[in-house]
C-alpha cells in the first residue's frame, strides 16, 4: 500500500481485481529491475576504500585498532 499511497481500505473499495493484479505485477516487475542481479556483467564491481582513507575521512568516528 506504501508503494502506491494508499490506504487498504481505498485499494478495497475502488480498485477492481484486475487492477490490483496488473499494480502487483508492475511492482514485481519494478522491482526485479531496481535489485542488482549477481553474476552479470551489468554492472561494475563495487570500489572498495582502504581502511585508512574511510578512517581519515571519519574526523576521529572511528579508532582503528593496530593488530
Amino acid at each position: 500500500m506504501s508503494e502506491w499511497h494508499v490506504t487498504p481500505d481505498y485499494i478495497v473499495n475502488n480498485w477492481t481485481d484486475e487492477l490490483l493484479d496488473l499494480m502487483i505485477e508492475k511492482l514485481v516487475e519494478r522491482r526485479k529491475r531496481e535489485t542488482p542481479q549477481t553474476g552479470t556483467s551489468e554492472r561494475p564491481e563495487q570500489a572498495t576504500v582502504p581502511i585508512e582513507t574511510l578512517a581519515a575521512r571519519s574526523r576521529g568516528m572511528i579508532k582503528m585498532k593496530k593488530v
